[in-house]
């Protein structure tokens, strides 16, 4: 596959990965802090766009697998996305300041902006996730795809987590500040996704899938696919133990390390930097070399060792250490994404051998479900584990001395639950045999039928 296919795939990733995490690090903040919103209506509101868009992302893979147009079955939705996502993410920053925090016309407006992003980001981002399996046929070349993807999204975990909160306040800080910031950032991802779009022009791809097929065989399908199982639950099992050191970072440094949280920058280059590095020079290759589950493996016993390597963490450690921290997890985390994801084109071709359909659209669907009930369950089980243990809340960020058994809440959070996902995952990853060898055997048995 040319460079320039792999690139303008990749790009993509750019987009997608400054909106969720400027999303994630911003928006609940500049509706309670900005916006002036109530924290459980805030708090209500986001909850209901996340089982929104949890339901939507099968249903928009199914279309784009129905989908018959001359630019392919995917790409007139990522063309439709890439505005629309644009658009949506500057109008979720731009409340207007009219009337009360509280009204119904605000809160009415933050719903819809909300219900809105949401169909825009699926409608953009299963059918890019369902174009690798489309791309090759080779279990390799799928790799080098995938890591594309990976550096991408690093580079825009750096812009989101690193930059958009101080852009933010050099801007004003206030309603100004943050409404510049979804024009910058909402432009930005557009111009990223609309690149992707142009740049898989000459990407292969296959034809729709003409079958009319209903949900209830969609279904036993599915369960009848082992490997996606194992994959989503894989998947569930990592991606929650990744959100859950997120979303404890600020407590830990607060309350653990007492840093100032301007500490996050650090975290974030090297966090970034890591996988920027790793991901070309040692995850491709490791992959080419012991296959792609033995690697995964690796990844995830790696991120398993570091994060219990929070328990040594105490009180003013160095800007040096929590960075070299930050390193070692990226390097691993990028490892479990990159490869978890290459796994998903191999799936989408068995699946294909075994039944004849082409639903690449499904399983990016499905797989994207996966990916955003992990992100949603991680917050509620860090507030109850904090809850649990006594952790005192405080106002205008003040700094309230915790207690021993707080503290161990928060260690327990991102260090000891991390731990044992990963252990868990490396248990299901022992059950895997979707290889390249019987990827092989499937597609010599397919020819001779």
């Amino acid at each position: 596959m040319p460079f320039s296919t792999r690139l303008g795939w990749g790009i993509g990733s750019l987009g997608v990965a400054i909106l969720f995490n400027s999303y994630a690090v911003l928006l609940l903040f500049y509706l309670t802090d900005v916006v002036g919103m109530k924290v459980q209506v805030a708090g209500l509101l986001l909850t209901i766009a996340k089982l929104y868009n949890v339901v939507c992302d099968v249903p928009i893979g199914l279309l784009s697998d129905r989908t018959h147009s001359r630019w392919g079955r995917r790409r007139p939705w990522m063309l439709a996305g890439s505005f629309l996502c644009a658009a949506a993410f500057i109008v979720m920053f731009n409340v207007p300041q009219t009337g009360t925090p509280g009204d119904a016309a605000t809160t009415a407006y933050v719903l819809g902006s909300l219900i809105f992003y949401a169909t825009a980001y699926s409608m953009f981002n299963v059918p890019y996730m369902a174009m690798p399996g489309e791309m090759s046929n080779s279990y390799h070349e799928r790799t080098a795809i995938m890591s594309y993807r990976v550096v991408f999204i690093q580079v825009g975990y750096l812009i989101g987590v690193g930059l958009a909160p101080r852009v933010a306040r050099l801007l004003g800080g206030g309603a100004l500040g943050y409404g510049r910031v979804g024009w910058i950032l909402g432009v930005a991802a557009g111009i990223a996704m609309l690149a992707s779009f142009f740049g898989t022009a000459r990407a292969r791809a296959t034809e729709r899938e003409t079958r009319r097929y209903s949900a209830r065989e969609q279904f036993l399908s599915a369960i009848g696919n082992r490997p996606f199982l194992l994959l989503s639950a894989f998947k569930l099992l990592t991606l929650f133990s990744g959100a859950t050191v997120t979303a404890t970072l600020l407590y830990f440094v607060k309350n653990v390390l007492r840093h100032d949280a301007g500490i996050m920058l650090w975290y974030s280059i090297g966090h970034a930097g890591a996988a920027l590095l790793s991901v070309p020079f040692f995850w491709v290759k490791l992959s080419a070399r012991i296959g792609k589950h033995r690697a995964l493996m690796v990844a995830t016993l790696g991120f398993l060792l570091v994060a219990l390597s929070w328990l040594l963490a105490e009180p003013g450690e160095s800007e040096w250490v929590f960075t070299l921290r930050a390193f070692a997890l990226g390097a691993f985390a990028a490892g479990k994404l990159l490869l978890g994801m290459t796994l998903l084109p191999d799936i989408m071709e068995y699946d294909s051998l075994r039944t004849g359909m082409r639903r690449e659209g499904v399983y990016s669907g499905a797989y994207s479900l996966v990916e955003k009930s992990a992100f949603a369950l991680s917050p509620l089980v860090l507030s109850l584990i904090l809850a649990l243990f006594g952790y005192r809340e405080s106002v205008n960020n003040a700094f309230v001395e915790q207690s021993s058994d707080a503290l161990f809440g928060i260690y327990l959070n991102i260090a000891i639950v991390p731990a044992i996902c990963n252990g868990l995952a490396a248990l299901v990853l022992l059950r895997w045999n979707l290889t390249e060898e019987r990827l092989q055997e499937l597609r010599l048995a397919a020819t001779r039928g």
